[in-house]
């Protein structure tokens, strides 16, 4: 018995091998070679199916590496200038909305007051003026701040910092095409942290200099990505019962659109995936027609369509390269492999 599993066995190796080597022969331009080549061309010939138009639903969400960051907080500013005579709190300060911070000596309005000797007293030169607290939260920068210090206009003498915190992440560029309109279902999920929660939508934009974004994926260097190298970021208030800390890092789930009862065709159906584009729609008698769209939500594999088609109507798919980018070298894939065999 074990003399016809090893006989066996040697049969199957001899007939692997046998083929690997046709095979490889075939790649080298042996025999078989051109029938091979012939076949994949063919293959590569092959044009899209109709495929029906229907109605459907989209909805687009991205998940998008995030960090946390402490609300920056907001300035108490000198906007005149003048001299530091009164410090009402000090640094690290918790104060509410409206309280008093910092008083300063601001030259007089209006004529001055010259006195029976002919000089103006400096009581009468000077007023006195409260800088209060623009929001509520922890005061900071008060620590090098000493009565008689001058200041020049617009200086800022200390910075009130809510106890809030946001969740932002950079954004891809060709993902900014799927916002169709602000986010207002946003989901943060911490790295070994709370349950996900609900992230209250603050901002979408340039990015700002701040704390490092992660990149996606996070893993090691993700730290050295930071907010202010250009791009976009977004941005959702953390809610105040989700304990989180400076610096964590986690993602964020946003729904970038949703689209119910729509016409939908395969992404692959249509040249460009953002606002506008084209299909080639299929008659009845096999006629194909190009014909420009107008685009709604993409959730990547889906798109609907707002303009252009009608339910019951077949498109191609996929949809053949436009021909002015179909030019003979312009996107060959072999060249990679020709590259990599030279040498």
């Amino acid at each position: 018995m074990k003399k016809w599993i090893i006989i066996g066995a040697v049969l199957v190796l001899v007939g692997g091998l046998t083929g690997a080597g046709y095979l490889l022969v075939s790649r080298l331009g042996g025999p078989g070679a051109g029938e091979d080549a012939g076949m994949q061309e063919a293959a590569l010939d092959v044009g899209g199916a109709p495929v029906e138009v229907v109605l459907g639903e989209v909805s687009s969400v991205l998940v998008l590496d995030a960090v946390v960051r402490a609300e920056p907080g907001e300035p108490v500013e000198a906007r005149n200038g003048g001299t530091v005579s009164h410090l009402w709190v000090g640094e690290g300060a918790e104060v509410g909305q409206g309280a008093p911070v910092v008083n300063v000596k601001v030259p007089a309005r209006g004529e001055p007051v010259v006195g029976e000797d002919g000089r103006v007293p400096d009581a009468l030169t000077t007023e006195e003026v409260t800088l209060y607290a623009p929001a509520a939260g922890t005061v900071s920068g008060l620590e090098d701040v000493m009565v008689g210090d001058v200041l020049e206009p617009g200086a800022v003498v200390a910075t009130v910092a809510p106890e809030e915190f946001r969740a932002v992440a950079s954004i891809p560029p060709n993902d900014l095409y799927r916002f169709y309109e602000d986010p207002r279902d946003i989901l943060l999920q911490i790295d070994q942290g709370p349950p996900a929660a609900a992230c209250e939508f603050l901002s979408l934009g340039t990015a700002e200099g701040g704390a490092p974004v992660p990149e996606e994926g996070g893993g090691e260097g993700a730290e050295d990505v930071g907010g202010g190298g250009g791009g976009a970021e977004l941005a959702c208030r953390v809610p105040a019962d989700l304990e989180v800390f400076e610096g964590v890092q986690g993602q964020l789930s946003v729904s970038t659109g949703t689209a119910t009862n729509a016409l939908v065709v395969p992404v692959t159906a249509v040249r460009g995936t953002a606002g506008s584009g084209e299909v080639v729609v299929v008659g009845e008698d096999g006629t194909e027609e190009t014909r420009e769209v107008v685009l709604g939500v993409s959730d990547g594999s889906s798109v609907e369509v707002t303009e252009g088609l009608s339910i019951g109507e077949t498109v191609l798919d996929p949809i053949p390269l436009d021909p002015r980018f179909d030019v003979p070298g312009a996107h060959d894939p072999e060249d990679g492999f020709a590259e990599e065999g030279e040498g």
